[in-house]
């Protein structure tokens, strides 16, 4: 009996790192308490615990507490998008995610996909620096998440390009956001990946 095999292509995928400026993109610019999100979460977890909670393990959960705080973004700037006109919305890619562990603790980083290409010896090279496709989407996305902004913050809150750090990961490494089903119609299949299986973008 026959059997067939699947290959899997070896894709990476390009993108931006933004982390530290989508907190401040939305703390400053849309007024999101992210010191709120935080101590709610310590308090479900008092609740939860009850008579064995214990205050002093407060210092020892930091790293766990930033990183439910920052898994939040994507929820926040969803609810930013979602107040785009449809044409804005284009150019708005829901942060992915992606964790490393650091002195046993999770940390949570941001990341805006921007393309995707099948890894081979003539792309290891050109990868290490973007690509002109990968600067025209995160400016894309960079002035349509600032138009959003109210004027009054919008020097101090807004993206910009030299707060964002170029990267490549395997999708592997990358955690879709969960998605409405309005935004399932818009940013399924993955934007970043239609180019390289010829899908209509």
């Amino acid at each position: 009996m026959a059997i067939r095999i699947t290959y899997t292509l070896p894709i990476v995928c390009t993108g931006y790192e933004l982390t530290d400026a989508l907190r401040r993109y939305l703390e400053v610019g849309h007024g999101v308490d992210f010191d709120r999100v935080k101590a709610v979460t310590i308090e479900q977890d008092k609740e939860l615990c009850g008579d064995e909670y214990n205050e002093a393990d407060e210092e020892a959960l930091a790293p766990e507490r930033e990183a439910v705080v920052v898994d939040s973004f994507q929820k926040y700037f969803s609810r930013v998008r979602r107040g785009a006109p449809a044409e804005v919305r284009k150019a708005l890619e829901i942060p992915y995610s992606y964790s490393k562990w650091i002195d046993g603790a999770p940390k949570i980083y941001m990341f805006v996909p921007t393309g995707a290409y099948i890894r081979d010896g003539r792309t290891s090279g050109v990868l290490k620096t973007p690509r002109d496709e990968d600067l025209k989407v995160i400016q894309a996305f960079i002035d349509a998440a600032n138009g959003l902004l109210p004027e009054a913050v919008r020097d101090e809150a807004s993206f910009k390009l030299d707060d964002v750090h170029f990267e490549v990961h395997t999708p592997g490494d990358l955690l879709q956001p969960v998605y409405k089903r309005d935004e399932r119609k818009e940013l399924l299949p993955p934007r970043h990946l239609r180019a390289l299986f010829n899908v209509p973008q």
